[in-house]
């Protein structure tokens, strides 16, 4: 990326604060007058920030506020996932400028050039960078996909393809969780500096991260998303990765009832009936996977991110569930938060984790050797 650490800290400071003068810039950032000054102007070239109307002075010289501009550049958003790929489109100031776009793909060995398609057709001038996501986990060395729930039959695929539709827009990917926590960070300034757990779970879906200081922990034994194959002594259908009893299947319409829809499925998990026996078995081994998770990593604070989590019932059982399995002590400390969003799959929190990788420094992300090209100006 041709964006460094002092236009980062600039950038940053926009995003978190709002309007700044470049001489409260120079305060924030600790960066000299004449530095503030010269990012300014590069960041400015490139049409990230855009100055507005002078305020009134009050002696000397009239202050200029800056703000990320909201309409020159965009980030395009993509996601790789069972059975489909999906666009989407943020502005520097968080707005989503093109809602998602959807096209389901059969063959999973057309995933990544129906995503091209996808990107190359709505890839414009005004594109500064692309973001990808997929499920599973990714060798950042080579941009290979090692192992992935959107194409299990499928080995060491290369993401490198995704470049051919991007003409020269720089693209980094990341695995879903890892964007995830992008989109956490970003929109959750007062809680980034705390040590985060962010589990998401959908039908048939389930993975974690640890967010530490605001980035996804790849060193971490739930940096590749293993809590989604946790295994239980339980009959349920065979997972992608060859085993049965994994939670990710647990939690599923499948283990509901081998006729239970999606529909379904969702319609009793949001009423959370405890009168449902199945249910209350299901909910018992999630109950169990999160806590025993919590206990072992042990973190501040817990996401709990699913489009679930916006069910009372259920989150109230969820919540209350975890919170009864923790270690005594340890109990009293953890806070647990909901995070009603739908995370795998998400073109827009792609979007949002390639926004935070502008935001942030150091943020580990696979960039394909060959998309190093330099952005275009702005004019």
């Amino acid at each position: 990326m041709i964006i460094d650490a002092s236009q980062r800290a600039i950038l940053r400071a926009l995003w978190f604060n709002g309007q700044l003068s470049r001489s409260e810039l120079h305060d924030l950032t600790g960066m000299t007058p004449n530095a503030v000054g010269n990012e300014i102007s590069q960041l400015q070239r490139l049409g990230l920030v855009k100055e507005l109307e002078p305020k009134p002075s009050t002696g000397g010289r009239p202050q200029i506020p800056l703000i990320l501009d909201p309409s020159s550049r965009r980030i395009l958003g993509i996601s790789i996932e069972p059975g489909q790929v999906e666009i989407a489109e943020l502005g520097l100031n968080g707005e989503l400028t093109l809602a998602p776009i959807s096209k389901a793909v059969q063959q999973e060995s057309r995933l990544l050039p129906a995503a091209t398609r996808l990107a190359k057709a709505y890839c414009a001038r005004r594109t500064f960078m692309a973001a990808a996501s997929i499920t599973g986990l990714i060798d950042h060395a080579t941009g290979s996909i090692l192992l992935s729930s959107s194409a299990p039959h499928q080995s060491h695929l290369n993401t490198s393809v995704l470049l051919k539709g991007l003409d020269d827009v720089p693209l980094i990917i990341a695995n879903d969780l890892h964007a995830a926590a992008g989109r956490w960070a970003v929109t959750h300034r007062s809680q980034i500096q705390q040590d985060t757990l962010l589990i998401a779970f959908d039908d048939g879906r389930m993975g974690a991260v640890m967010v530490i200081n605001g980035r996804p922990n790849h060193g971490c034994i739930m940096g590749a998303n293993e809590l989604g194959h946790t295994r239980f002594p339980v009959n349920t259908p065979l997972c992608f990765c060859g085993q049965t009893g994994c939670m990710e299947r647990i939690f599923s319409s499948a283990f509901l009832g081998p006729a239970i829809t999606s529909a379904e499925f969702s319609r009793r998990v949001e009423t959370a009936d405890v009168h449902d026996n199945k249910f209350t078995e299901m909910l018992n081994l999630l109950v169990m996977a999160f806590s025993n998770t919590v206990n072992f990593v042990r973190p501040s604070r817990l996401v709990l991110a699913s489009r679930f989590m916006a069910g009372e019932a259920f989150a109230d059982r969820l919540t209350g569930g975890i919170r009864a399995a923790l270690l005594p002590h340890f109990s009293e400390r953890v806070t647990i938060d909901a995070w009603n969003i739908k995370v795998s799959g998400s073109a827009e929190s792609a979007a949002w984790f390639g926004l935070a990788t502008l935001l942030f420094d150091s943020w580990e992300a696979y960039s394909p050797p060959s998309a190093t090209a330099q952005q275009t100006p702005v004019t």
